[in-house]
């Protein structure tokens, strides 16, 4: 549990699981790949309570975004 703990609040690897935030369909199949076991969607849930983790999500970020460009644009543009 401990190691599924950590592998979880490191998040997912959006290049090799395709998702930028953990659901439980992703977790299932992440689960399955990375551990071997085949399990039901509410038991991933259940393990999450165990773990006194919430399904609070941060807010969505694209992974390929541009900081740099971002705070050029911060500082060019007027204000309105």
């Amino acid at each position: 549990m401990a190691e599924f703990h950590d592998w979880l609040l490191a998040g997912p690897d959006p290049e090799q699981e395709q998702v930028v935030r953990w659901r439980y369909k992703d977790l299932r199949a992440a689960v399955h790949r990375r551990f071997g076991v085949n399990m039901d969607e509410r038991t991933i849930g259940k393990w999450l309570h165990r773990l006194e983790m919430r399904r609070l999500q941060p807010r969505p970020f694209h992974p390929r975004k541009d900081t740099v460009a971002k705070e050029t644009f911060k500082k060019t543009s007027s204000p309105s």
